[in-house]
């Protein structure tokens, strides 16, 4: 399976450079195993502090595949399992979005449900939160 990553600037003089940058996967390869490619092939950009999260997102899954925290270099739980080609649109494009703390992101997981804890809690989400707000002490 081929994939197209592209990613997020992290700042002003990351705009001018092309992120796109394409991988080899097996066929049967799940989200994990290209947290694991992205990880060694170095494809995370180094920030100050780096105390930011990186989701990954496509047109079926805009919202997120799986986020990466990358102080203490772990994945989020949301579809870590799952192969990549059920995930898949079709065009093997992916996208990392860059949050610049975990504050960021628990902020954008809560504008996404509006701030209602059952379905944060039904989805899974509340543990995400719990971990971002770990990270910010």
């Amino acid at each position: 399976m081929t994939i197209t990553m592209n990613r997020d600037s992290v700042c002003a003089g990351d705009v001018t450079f092309d992120h796109r940058q394409t991988f080899e996967l097996p066929d049967n390869a799940t989200a994990k195993e290209l947290l694991r490619q992205l990880e060694r092939s170095r494809y995370f950009p180094k920030t100050a502090g780096n105390n930011v999260v990186w989701v990954l997102t496509n047109k079926t899954h805009p919202f997120c595949i799986f986020s990466y925290f990358t102080k203490r270099h772990k994945p989020g739980q949301y579809l870590m399992g799952i192969r990549l080609s059920a995930l898949d649109d079709g065009s093997g494009l992916f996208h990392l979005r860059y949050y610049a703390s975990p504050a960021k992101w628990k902020e954008r997981i809560l504008q996404e449900y509006g701030e209602d804890s059952y379905s944060l809690w039904r989805d899974g989400w509340d543990s995400e939160i719990k971990y971002c707000d770990h990270l910010c002490k």
